[in-house]
């Protein structure tokens, strides 16, 4: 037997698996930038387990990694795993390694300012968030990316200004799957109205991994 053939036979353990003790999910495989939940490949019976397979341990909010059993020869890296409102996305898939995916407890667009055809001095400029351009999600709410967003992170402290909150820093992790760069300085919107610049972007072959700081007034 070579290591394709036992994959395929881990794989094939993880289907019967998740088919006794998974729910249903829809998997989808995102086509573009505006919404990645438009293309269902396929719906399969998954499990989810904190990062061990004794199933008795429970999710901490501030580890979104799981464990899961599913038909991996059904499913690719950047894969969403969808039912009702509970997400995952697909992060690794390692020969003879577990399944790994993320919970999204969150959904964000990001925009990015538009670039300027203008050229020599042109003196001092500033834009405004209605100058933005999408280039993840739709305006108005629709297709959001879900993502995985945690807290912590680098905060700016603004103690000369006793009326002002302090800008704390957030973590976000999105699929690989994403079609764009994301680069420093995009605004990242999340699902409860609130802003964020990024500060740095990593793209592994897992996922993007984000450093963000809110913004606000």
């Amino acid at each position: 037997m070579d290591a394709a053939k036992l994959q395929g036979k881990l794989y094939a353990g993880y289907a019967k698996a998740a088919k006794r003790i998974g729910y249903v999910y829809d998997v989808y495989r995102p086509a573009g930038a505006a919404d990645p939940l438009t293309v269902k490949v396929a719906s399969l019976n998954a499990a989810f387990s904190a990062q061990e397979w004794s199933f008795t341990r429970p999710g901490l909010p501030e580890k979104p990694y799981w464990y899961c059993l599913v038909d991996g020869r059904e499913t690719q890296i950047g894969d969403y795993l969808v039912r009702g409102s509970s997400v995952y996305f697909v992060g690794g898939m390692q020969d003879q390694l577990p399944i790994l995916t993320i919970e999204c407890n969150r959904r964000i667009w990001v925009t990015r300012p538009p670039a300027t055809d203008a050229v020599g001095n042109v003196g001092y400029s500033g834009l405004c968030a209605g100058d933005d351009d999408y280039v993840i999600g739709s305006p108005g709410g629709a297709g959001g990316w879900p993502c995985a967003e945690l807290f912590g992170g680098k905060t700016r402290t603004h103690a000369e200004l006793p009326a002002s909150g302090d800008e704390h820093g957030f973590r976000i992790w999105l699929p690989v799957s994403v079609p764009i760069v994301i680069a420093s300085g995009d605004i990242v919107i999340d699902d409860l109205g609130r802003r964020f610049s990024v500060g740095g972007a990593e793209r592994s072959e897992q996922m993007w991994r984000l450093d963000l700081t809110e913004v606000h007034a």
